[in-house]
């Protein structure tokens, strides 16, 4: 299949790239920076521009999309920028899309439309149907490519899973961080005490495209377990409390986000499942 991946250049799109291209399909990366390691099928490609990303897709022959392109957080470039900028790219992506009859897209929301980072869960464990409570613009302009999402599936019949991503991280940022959190476990409540090797999370894009049938809307991608010691139920109660809501059992180790719907639509399970016992460094 040809796909193309924006964002290819970044921390999960070179993952996407890598996944895609050993399963054999036909990729081309586009990002405003040129990819590392010499990708022969890659373009420098400002996805403001709707003109570029029309020629992009052409020049691709793109059947598929996967659209981790953007400003990756807050703070990064001034508010206005994040906000606008992610937003007229994820627009101009689906309209060429549209126009062009690619029917296949895969884009990168963010579990930050839940607003752990300024408030707990509502209830765990959260699942799609969870309230959105953006509390940044980064987040509020991922609010707004889901409701665009929904836009281009209700007018021109599209297929658009908006994948909210959590804790992503590469390999040797994750073998870091579960020391880190370990030694201060009250900081990893707005993660929910969780992260996602960005190896899991291509995989799961691969998935996506590759599923003859699957529904348009909202997945959780997540870890599918804590990375602490602490079991879930026991970090829940002490760093939420009342607070939470506990709608369901939390056995073991389970993460409090749950990705059972991403499971049932087209088979995402972690691979690389992180514990303080258990690293999973680049060359597994």
């Amino acid at each position: 299949m040809k796909i193309l991946v924006t964002g290819g250049s970044g921390r999960i799109g070179r993952y996407v790239v890598k996944e895609l291209g050993s399963a054999g399909h036909d990729v081309t990366s586009v990002d405003i920076v040129a990819p590392e390691g010499g990708l022969s099928r890659s373009l420098r490609v400002d996805l403001t521009d709707a003109g570029e990303v029309y020629q992009a897709l052409a020049a691709a022959g793109a059947e598929a999309v996967i659209h981790m392109g953007a400003w990756a957080n807050a703070g990064i470039v001034s508010d206005a920028r994040t906000y606008g900028d992610n937003v007229r790219g994820t627009f101009n992506l689906f309209q060429a899309c549209a126009d062009l009859g690619i029917q296949r897209v895969v884009s990168a929301s963010s579990a930050q439309v839940y607003g752990f980072a300024k408030a707990p869960p509502v209830y765990v464990p959260v699942d799609e149907d969870h309230p959105l409570r953006p509390a940044n613009c980064y987040a509020l302009s991922k609010v707004v490519g889901e409701q665009a999402a929904d836009y281009f599936v209700a007018r021109f019949g599209m297929t658009i899973l908006s994948f909210r991503l959590m804790g992503i991280r590469m390999p040797a940022q994750l073998n870091t961080e579960i020391d880190r959190l370990a030694g201060d476990p009250g900081d990893g409540g707005s993660l929910l005490w969780t992260r996602t090797d960005a190896r899991d999370a291509a995989l799961a894009c691969r998935l996506a495209v590759e599923t003859e049938s699957v529904t348009s809307g909202p997945y959780n991608i997540t870890g599918s377990r804590v990375v602490l010691s602490e079991p879930t139920a026991a970090l829940v109660e002490r760093y939420f409390g009342d607070k939470t809501e506990v709608r369901d059992a939390l056995p073991g180790h389970i993460s409090p986000m749950s990705c059972a719907k991403a499971e049932t639509a087209f088979g995402y399970r972690p691979k690389f499942v992180w514990s303080p016992s258990q690293r999973h460094l680049e060359s597994d």
